[in-house]
């Protein structure tokens, strides 16, 4: 997929990653915004400089398993840190463990010293080591011995890594907002975790992608009504080659938008359906919903449940609950009226 204009991200992060550590750092945003798009391109942009980027890329696996995790983030080697060999595209590494390593028999602190001495090992090179986790939520199902959770303990690893021995940045993606609801509510994560939102494009962006790609004045005036999402813009474009207009193509993504609305609601068992209808109709007249009108309607849980459906996305930062793209927003109008 074409990268698009995303310089204000760009600039942000790649500064980030080039100061001391001093926090972990969420990057969140709806789905498909780009976010991995855009880390990605921080990577690749600075992969001639004297940072060492570990990524794991977690949305590539099934919920993984406490095996899995191990395997996923360590390579046996001779190397203390090593070329991530999943990521063909991408100069990025993993954790080295020697060849002989028991993975069986690993405990958590085991986990955090091999990882500590693959980061000292880059400091050690006179390197700067950046940690990174696509869809880091995907390990809440891990306990190791002593049933302890395995994101619970990596977060107060983090904050020793980062806050406190300023020895590596640690960078967090994630699409789901009511984990990032759980980590800004957690006190042991107060003032030790800083949030970046990468959200929908710009109108001024979307009109110079589809200029530039030879769509009429007219035809961009129509799509800015509905666009929001990079992957969107691909679409739209693969389908006017194979013929299809663009308003074929936004009433397609419209219809099929509704009509997965009206079946998830009309299928789930845990809600009163009238009152999914009437969170759903907080958007009728508008496409930003303050969190406190949702308080105050008594839906909340309602909304939960629509957000972690991914029909709505909640910028937990700023208090904002709004649909995950302005397609489904159309979509909402259609199923309410």
């Amino acid at each position: 997929m074409k990268f698009y204009n995303r310089e204000k991200e760009l600039h942000f992060l790649k500064t980030y990653v080039q100061l001391e550590p001093n926090s972990i750092l969420f990057v969140y945003g709806p789905k498909s915004s780009g976010k991995s798009a855009v880390m990605r391109r921080v990577i690749k942009e600075l992969e001639n400089s004297n940072i060492v980027f570990f990524y794991y890329n977690l949305r590539k696996y099934a919920t993984p398993t406490k095996e899995e995790f191990l395997r996923v983030f360590f390579e046996k080697s001779d190397k203390k840190y090593l070329l991530n060999k999943l990521e063909l595209n991408l100069g990025v590494f993993k954790f080295g463990v020697e060849e002989n390593f028991d993975f069986n028999k690993l405990s958590l602190n085991d986990v955090f010293a091999k990882i500590n001495e693959s980061i000292n090992a880059v400091v050690e090179d006179g390197k700067k080591p950046v940690l990174i986790i696509d869809e880091l939520q995907k390990l809440k199902s891990i306990y190791f011995n002593g049933n302890k959770s395995l994101l619970n303990e990596l977060f107060n690893f983090f904050v020793s890594l980062t806050k406190m021995e300023h020895l590596c940045h640690v960078i967090c993606l994630t699409s789901d907002t009511l984990f990032i609801e759980e980590i800004y509510r957690n006190s042991t994560l107060e003032n030790t975790s800083k949030y970046y939102l990468i959200d929908w494009l710009g109108k001024g962006t979307i009109r110079n992608i589809l200029k530039e790609e030879g769509f009429s004045e007219e035809e961009i005036n129509y799509c800015l009504k509905y666009l929001s999402l990079p992957y969107e813009i691909v679409d739209l474009i693969e389908n006017k080659k194979l013929g299809l207009s663009v308003e074929q193509t936004i009433k397609q993504w419209v219809n099929i938008e509704r009509d997965k609305i009206l079946y998830l609601i009309s299928t789930q068992k845990e809600f009163d359906m009238e009152k999914l209808i009437n969170a759903l109709k907080l958007f009728e007249d508008k496409i930003k919903v303050d969190i406190k009108e949702i308080i105050k309607n008594n839906l909340m849980d309602e909304v939960k449940f629509l957000i972690k459906n991914e029909i709505l996305f909640y910028d937990v930062i700023n208090g904002i609950i709004k649909p995950t793209s302005i397609k489904k927003w159309y979509a909402i109008k259609e199923v309410i009226q």
